[in-house]
């Protein structure tokens, strides 16, 4: 591998930046990649987004979920490969 990482490598590397996993050369080579690369710097800033709210939503007591909510998200996980069936408009 050059000198800098693609855009491949940063995201293969994304979840153990967040989790602070890389050694100083890798994230070195990720945060020179993401000073030009605005597109990968917008995909870690949501990737830390989404751990957030996986973090804070794991906190959250399950009554607080409101039950057609959990149905739905449920039926999903169970059949990730389908589409969602879209929504008529009105």
């Amino acid at each position: 591998m050059g000198i800098g990482f693609t855009c491949k490598d940063v995201a293969e590397r994304a979840n153990a930046l967040i989790d602070g996993e890389l050694g100083f050369a890798d994230r070195l080579k990720i945060r020179l990649h993401l000073a030009i690369c605005k597109g990968c710097d917008h995909f870690i800033h949501q990737m830390r987004q989404t751990k957030a709210l996986i973090r804070a939503s794991a906190a959250m007591p399950a009554e607080e979920v409101p039950p057609a909510a959990l149905d739905a998200i449920l039926a999903r996980v169970a059949r990730p490969e389908e589409e969602p069936e879209p929504k008529p408009d009105g």
